[in-house]
């Protein structure tokens, strides 16, 4: 297998899925982390957004279909159950996690209350020169999405309820397995860890806190996190393009 290179940063949450799930899959790979914005569009005209990945000269530009050539190249460990009706319920997880979750947490990250932090983390991948005009492109560029996505309207108190709400559903979905409907970790697991390691990278406090009042949750996402640190296997950093 040619040698896989994903370029993104860890921030995206379709970034650390695709990451954790090579990690868990011990697939050695090295991690391009764009330094701009135009750079990613560059390397990925396809959609322009990341996480992308190149398997020597194949290109794959989405966390969905990237982790399904993973499990075409590297079938152990599966990322879906043998059971079809089990896998079935990983890819709908995997699918709300990436299209409805992910707008409670950019939601949150973009509300007035957490953009000044949010802009704090994304102020690297913006040209030195640019950088002044960061604060107001991005809030509305960025802020302007969840706004017309609807979650962004919210008052931010509705917005900590509804998305408490979700991660309620979540507990009763987990139960009293280890990981979503398995065993072991799945296309949904890593979906959802992507969803949680943005949501906890600092910049939202409430999710934080909102995550460690579910003690199940805190525990599946440990249990998670320790799957996408097997040993011997990690990124490189790649400090240049392709």
């Amino acid at each position: 297998m040619a040698e896989l290179e994903i370029v993104g940063a860890r921030l995206s949450p379709f970034v650390e899925k695709v990451v954790g799930a090579a990690v868990y899959k011990q697939i050695p790979f090295v991690l391009h982390e764009p330094k701009s914005m135009g750079e990613m569009r560059k390397l990925n005209p396809v959609t322009g957004k990341m996480p992308v990945a190149f398997f020597g000269e194949e290109q794959i530009y989405d966390s969905t279909f990237i982790l399904r050539r993973f499990d075409q190249l590297v079938p152990e460990p599966p990322l879906l159950s043998s059971d079809p009706q089990i896998a079935a319920a990983q890819r709908q997880l995997e699918d709300w996690s990436d299209e409805a979750l992910y707008w409670y947490v950019m939601s949150l990250r973009w509300s007035p209350e957490n953009q000044a932090r949010s802009l704090e983390q994304l102020r690297p991948y913006v040209p030195g020169p640019l950088r002044w005009l960061a604060g107001p492109v991005l809030r509305r560029m960025i802020g302007g999405t969840t706004r017309a996505q609807g979650l962004g309207r919210l008052p931010y108190a509705d917005l900590i309820r509804e998305t408490g709400e979700r991660l309620d559903d979540l507990v009763l979905l987990l139960a009293q397995r280890s990981f979503f409907y398995s065993s072991r970790p799945s296309v949904a697991d890593f979906s959802l860890r992507g969803q949680f390691r943005t949501g906890c990278s600092g910049a939202t406090p409430d999710f934080e806190q909102l995550v460690s009042q579910r003690p199940s949750l805190a525990d599946w996402l440990k249990r998670v996190d320790d799957a996408a640190r097997e040993p011997g296997v990690g990124p490189r950093s790649d400090d240049g393009p392709r």
